[in-house]
């Protein structure tokens, strides 16, 4: 196997691809496939992507200077995802990333069912270029923002631009940030949501190791049970949907935002985990919605309380002061909220977690007025619904068209509750009675049925019985002779008027 004579140095974050740009401009390569095959004895067409292969074949070039394990965990992205990877799933990726086929590598750890791959693009910070070039010489790319849900830079708070290929063309053309054409990944010229997430990924990625014990130690049950969505050991479901939501408006809601800004659902799978692959952008973004950032994942102190129950709860860290115009802030918005539910006003949880004596205080002096309970009148509700009981069957009688059996549930569908207040039958009882009366049996159904059909079809009493039933839909005769020839005669006496 050849051994490569040159290398570039790997800068601070630099991408394998972008090394592999640096060496291919180093060489003077007329193509991309040239460079492959230099770099990683095959044409690799994953060499620009987040988690590459054929790294084995590049170390052994190397002659072991980086090995595999070096080259997955500082030039790829690999790290990010490490805290949501169990051990074996870990080692089946970096296997597969040194091997040269890196199908299903995706798949496997959840990128393709996420669908945040659509939104992947190269994407670099105007301020980064400056100070890369300033400071090595030549701009790079960075991998932390090719990171999905990136969309700010880190580091200097600059929307992301998208670098657009010339002609239609891909990664392989070999180009270095700030040599192509290129469009930023948000209009907004500022996200709180998108910075935070930004700053958290970073993190994560610069330092795994921490990142792997904030998840061990289910930072976000933690967080949840501080801010009293916790509930005997149970999450409090509907408060955490009604939370996040609230907090989705506060978001941008373009490129990968979008996915997580539409509905809750994913919330409750991510906390419920159950053998699923979390993706980081979900995970940090949910962090963010419940109002943590990069500061407070490197503060949390981990410490378990072992209670009498079948699970371990973890205790709240020590009280961690906040400045002065934060605080002033957090209490104006706490006043200026009109909701009666103190829990649900906003900044509710900073100030029981940073400012609870001001708290405790502000709620004694200021009172929430209960209102009472006005108890239902049952006896008026069964007045009512016997009254539209009679209504519904009027109704019925009175329609046009073919009879309609008038049945519970005919009469149900057209009042009010629908068979809501057969649950309570006890307090229905005038209700219950008048529906005994009203209710119609087989033998009267078919009264109505032959009637109906008399006068719509012109019949007389010279048809044979079995025509006259067949006209009126009736297969089992209820219904004597001497009732029909009744019918006809009442029918002659209408016409007669």
């Amino acid at each position: 196997m050849d051994r490569l004579l040159l290398f570039p140095e790997p800068f601070p974050d630099e991408s394998l691809y972008s090394l592999a740009v640096r060496y291919h401009r180093l060489v003077a390569n007329d193509s991309y496939r040239r460079t492959s095959h230099e770099l990683f004895g095959t044409y690799s067409r994953t060499c620009g992507s987040v988690l590459p292969c054929c790294l084995r074949a590049l170390s052994q070039r190397l002659d072991g200077q980086y090995s595999v394990t070096e080259l997955a965990e500082a030039r790829t992205l690999l790290p990010l995802y490490k805290p949501f990877l169990s051990g074996k799933v870990y080692e089946s990726t970096v296997r597969c990333m040194q091997s040269t086929q890196g199908t299903g590598l995706k798949m496997s750890l959840g990128m393709t069912a996420s669908g945040l791959l659509k939104f992947s693009s190269f994407r670099c910070c105007e301020a980064c270029i400056q100070h890369d070039a300033d400071e090595y010489g030549v701009p790079y790319w960075h991998r932390i923002h090719m990171a999905a849900g990136v969309c700010i830079c880190p580091h200097h708070d600059n929307v992301l631009l998208r670098a657009i290929f010339p002609e239609d063309a891909d990664w392989r053309c070999m180009l270095l940030p700030g040599e192509s054409n290129s469009t930023p990944v948000l209009s907004e010229s500022s996200s709180g949501a998108a910075s935070a997430v930004a700053k958290m990924q970073f993190w994560g990625l610069s330092d795994p190791q921490s990142a792997c014990g904030l998840v061990r130690n289910d930072f976000l049950r933690w967080r949840l049970t501080d801010m009293g969505m916790i509930h005997g050991g149970r999450l409090r479901e509907q408060a955490i949907r009604s939370y996040v939501e609230r907090r989705f408006r506060h978001s941008t809601q373009e490129e990968e935002f979008q996915t997580v800004t539409l509905d809750s659902e994913w919330v409750m799978r991510l906390l419920r985990r159950r053998r699923r692959i979390i993706q980081p952008f979900r995970y940090y973004f949910l962090c963010w919605l419940l109002e943590t950032n990069a500061d407070d994942l490197r503060k949390y102190e981990h410490r378990t309380l072992h209670q009498k129950c079948s699970r371990n709860f973890l205790v709240k860290p020590l009280y961690i002061p906040a400045s002065t115009a934060e605080t002033t802030k957090f209490r104006q918005a706490f006043k200026i909220d009109g909701n009666e539910k103190c829990h649900d006003r906003t900044g509710y949880f900073w100030l029981y977690h940073h400012d609870r004596d001001w708290l405790k205080s502000y709620v004694k002096s200021h009172p929430v007025i209960r209102r009472e309970r006005v108890s239902v009148d049952w006896s008026d509700r069964d007045v009512s619904l016997s009254s539209e009981l009679v209504s519904a069957h009027i109704e019925i009688m009175t329609e046009m068209g073919k009879p309609i059996k008038i049945t519970k549930s005919a009469l149900f569908r057209k009042v009010s509750n629908h068979y809501g207040f057969l649950r309570n039958r006890q307090k229905f009882p005038k209700s219950i009675e008048i529906l005994k009366t009203l209710l119609e049996t087989e033998h009267d159904y078919q009264i109505r049925k032959v009637y109906w059909a008399i006068r719509v079809f012109s019949l007389s009493e010279h048809y044979a019985v079995s025509v006259i039933m067949r006209f009126s839909g009736i297969r089992v005769r209820r219904i004597s002779e001497s009732e029909i020839a009744i019918l006809f005669l009442t029918q002659q006496g209408c016409e007669d008027l």
